[in-house]
């Protein structure tokens, strides 16, 4: 494969990590209870692999989030390991602790 096909296969791979990402944050904003949320804008979206590392992470809303998500998620592994996970499985908090 050529370089500049490559750079394009990422390119696209890349720019549909972030639409997923943006639309999830979207997706938030238009369907919270939370005004924090709503209308400021204060939450964030990211994707993340299966041993909780940072793949995505949306430009819409707060950047400062992520530290506390990568937490989230990688306690979510350690409780609910990938292999007992199904699909339609849904991990949700909002515990700050």
């Amino acid at each position: 494969m050529t370089a500049a096909l490559n750079e394009l296969r990422t390119q696209v791979i890349w720019t549909r990590l972030i639409s997923i990402v943006e639309e999830q944050a979207q997706t938030l904003m238009r369907t919270a209870f939370s005004t924090t949320v709503r209308d400021a804008g204060d939450l964030s979206a990211a994707l993340f692999d299966l041993e909780g590392r940072l793949i995505a992470e949306a430009v819409t809303g707060t950047p400062g989030h992520v530290n506390s998500m990568a937490a989230g998620v990688r306690h979510f592994l350690a409780k609910f390991p990938v292999p007992t996970m199904a699909e339609g499985d849904h991990f949700i908090t909002n515990d700050p602790w």
